[in-house]
């Protein structure tokens, strides 16, 4: 402890500053900026984290490159839960396409005319079709990138997505689609066309149907990455501390 307050002493600016003098934040904030201005603070940085490999030995050691030290760390690369993210929260949106009720349901029956002039209502086919190929594709990347995954909670939150996908397994093949061996899903169009579409609203439109089942699921696994995501922070090549996702100092306004 006493390396990292002999560290951090000569960041606090003149000593001998009464420290509830109005003026004292500023001097020191000043003091600081310059220490990094001049390359000082590159200096005590390098020289303090020569003492910080983890084998013990004094080698030096990037201080730019230097990982946070937190309680836990993540198992899994910023790159990996950035796709475990991003295909999450595309899964959300397909899903949220379907469920979608009122007026701006998929499931809401339009009236067409064909070449002779004739009438017919029913369901848009083609648009139902399209939405839920989406919302297969999505689901399947979420199953990708998860399998990449080695973060227990990320892991357990799909496979409780799988599982419940496996409960409508039979409702599934009766409008095309099914569950493969990978538990990743397949459509077949032209039996989803032809499939009876009242089934097919069943299992995608409205709260409490598959597709929103599997939204609810996607949201957690989103979740479970954010957690993750927490647990990536570093410090980045200018000096300024960030994550895999976003960074900030007070410093940044000044480069």
């Amino acid at each position: 402890m006493s390396g990292i307050n002999t560290l951090f002493s000569g960041f606090g600016g003149n000593s001998s500053m009464n420290s509830f003098s109005p003026f004292a934040s500023l001097t020191s904030s000043l003091s600081d900026y310059n220490m990094i201005r001049s390359g000082a603070y590159k200096k005590l940085m390098t020289s303090y984290f020569a003492k910080m490999t983890g084998d013990g030995k004094n080698t030096v050691q990037d201080p730019y490159s230097y990982t946070r030290r937190t309680n836990s760390v993540s198992k899994d690369s910023a790159a990996t839960i950035g796709e475990i993210k991003e295909s999450a929260d595309e899964l959300q949106d397909s899903a949220s396409k379907l469920v979608k009720t009122g007026t701006q349901s998929l499931f809401n029956k339009v009236t067409t005319k064909d070449k002779d002039g004739k009438e017919t209502t029913g369901y848009d086919t083609d648009k139902i079709y399209k939405a839920v190929k989406d919302f297969v594709k999505d689901y399947n990347n979420v199953l990708e990138a998860a399998d990449e995954s080695n973060t227990s909670s990320i892991r357990r939150a799909t496979i409780s997505m799988i599982n419940s996908t496996n409960v409508y397994k039979s409702a599934l093949s009766d409008v095309g689609i099914t569950i493969g061996s990978d538990n990743q899903l397949s459509i077949d169009e032209s039996k989803f066309k032809s499939a009876d579409m009242s089934k097919v609203k069943s299992l995608f439109n409205g709260s409490g149907s598959f597709a929103y089942n599997v939204k609810s699921q996607a949201n957690m696994i989103e979740f479970r990455a954010d957690t993750e995501a927490s647990k990536t922070n570093t410090y980045t090549s200018r000096g300024y501390y960030g994550n895999a996702y976003s960074s900030g100092s007070m410093w940044d306004s000044y480069f």
